[in-house]
């Protein structure tokens, strides 16, 4: 009898324990609702200022032998993001060997092997080079980036296309975005055409911004390539389109086109970056045409709001110098002092929900 029951507890221990088991494997591969990962998990991205990969830039990685070259000295900011966003200002047409010259620009397909290798989810190709090799290039450049994972904003076969809005979803939150330029080619905006996004076009941004909320997006980004180029300050046409796309929702501006870093506005408690300067560029005849700026942005969701909503949490901003005629590298303390002193920052974290906070009181 006592060997029976000894069994039997036995038994009872190791049902006890499968069923434990069981419980706890449930548990542990459950999926996490969309609610659950809003709730308290920040998002953060990379947004840097123009990467044109051709040229010199293409030279470059000749010379190394590696399309990932210009990008290696950033890895560690890279993968610290859940994702990368920049200006792409080269096109790519299907005569792939061509490197461009002068101010007519392309790309080799291989030479995208960078943006993907570092997560570059989504690339502004509105800007005054989209149709330097045509609108068979520019088609072109939207199939390979594709091909690639990546995802094209900003111009397309018309302008509805070149207007739709883009969303990439993290943990559950959407982050949007839409772009445009100042040009539709490289002539400083003298002459249209129905593939590349305006930024006088505001019922088409009220449009792209809208479509962002219809479809319940948390934080909406807008990026212009605008301005005048190697100043410090932003022109009209900038401070139109930037202050436009945040009356009409947009939570954030990103600038490029300059190629000198400008001067951050806070605008109702939003940030407005007119220009980031060059990224990965080969335009080393200036200092200013060597730095740059990429912004480390980090959101959290807004629960507290009606609709799906994120606010940024803070702004590192990361000041880098090109070098090799086409390699950004993180800037060292004093460098950062001396590029961040030419817009008149003072420190390296800008953080919105606290200077609203002060701004009331």
């Amino acid at each position: 009898m006592t060997r029976h029951r000894s069994h039997g507890v036995q038994l009872l221990l190791l049902a006890a324990l499968i069923a434990f088991a069981c419980f706890y494997t449930r548990q542990a591969i459950a999926p996490i609702s969309a609610s659950a990962m809003t709730q308290d998990m920040p998002v953060t991205f990379l947004a840097v200022g123009d990467i044109m990969i051709s040229r010199g830039v293409a030279r470059a990685i000749d010379r190394a032998n590696d399309p990932l070259a210009p990008f290696r000295r950033m890895d560690p900011i890279f993968r610290s993001t859940d994702f990368n966003f920049g200006n792409l200002e080269s096109p790519i047409s299907p005569n792939g060997n061509i490197i461009g010259k002068g101010l007519v620009f392309n790309a080799r397909r291989r030479d995208v092997a960078g943006l993907r290798e570092y997560n570059f989810q989504v690339l502004n190709i509105a800007n005054n080079h989209a149709l330097d090799q045509g609108l068979a290039g520019l088609r072109n450049t939207r199939q390979v980036l594709a091909d690639n994972g990546l995802t094209p904003l900003g111009a397309g076969d018309d302008l509805a296309d070149a207007w739709t809005p883009k969303i990439t979803e993290v943990r559950g939150i959407k982050i949007g975005f839409v772009g445009a330029s100042y040009s539709s080619n490289n002539d400083n905006g003298a002459s249209r055409n129905d593939h590349v996004a305006r930024i006088e076009d505001t019922e088409r941004l009220r449009q792209a911004i809208d479509e962002l909320k219809q479809v319940g997006t948390h934080f909406i980004v807008a990026t212009m390539h605008a301005g005048t180029e190697y100043v410090r300050n932003p022109n009209a046409s900038q401070i139109s389109f930037a202050r436009s796309a945040i009356d009409l929702g947009a939570d954030v501006v990103i600038g490029t086109h300059p190629h000198w870093i400008q001067t951050i506005e806070r605008y109702k408690g939003k940030l407005i970056f007119h220009s980031l300067g060059n990224f990965v560029f080969d335009q080393e005849w200036s200092q200013e045409t060597k730095e740059g700026l990429a912004l480390k942005i980090t959101i959290i969701p807004d629960n507290t709001a009606k609709q799906p909503a994120a606010t940024i949490e803070q702004v590192e901003l990361i000041p880098v110098i090109i070098e090799n005629y086409s390699t950004p590298r993180p800037a060292n303390e004093i460098e950062s002092r001396v590029i961040l002193g030419k817009i008149n920052e003072n420190s390296r974290t800008i953080r919105p929900m606290s200077e609203r906070v002060a701004g009331s009181q």
